[in-house]
């Protein structure tokens, strides 16, 4: 994941330094619950979290502007996951095994 993020930040930085024009600062997202887990997506970052040591585990769906639904991997128990995601994701939520899914929030 650090190198990821490396590369991103590499990018922006050559970018920059040509002239080019870097996008607006991304949305922050916001947190959404579930019983033993959270997610938050920011437009580009998902982050999923298993909060409880219960033996569920949590992971998100997304919603493409197509309609189409993605899952993102599983969180690790009491610990986060976080991936990159296309900027055509609009909606998500977060599941929990045995407990079910929030309600699907807008990415922002």
């Amino acid at each position: 994941m650090k190198i990821i993020k490396a590369s991103f930040v590499a990018a922006a930085a050559a970018l920059a330094m040509a002239g080019g024009a870097l996008p607006a600062q991304a949305h922050s997202g916001h947190w959404i619950y579930v019983t033993g887990g959270q997610a938050k997506f920011d437009g580009t970052w998902l982050t999923v979290c298993d909060t409880a040591v219960d033996g569920n585990r949590v992971r998100a769906h997304l919603r493409s502007n197509t309609g189409n639904i993605y899952y993102s991997g599983w969180a690790p128990s009491q610990s986060c996951n976080t991936e990159g995601h296309p900027t055509s994701i609009v909606q998500f939520r977060v599941c929990a095994e045995n407990h079910g899914c929030s309600a699907w929030h807008d990415r922002y």
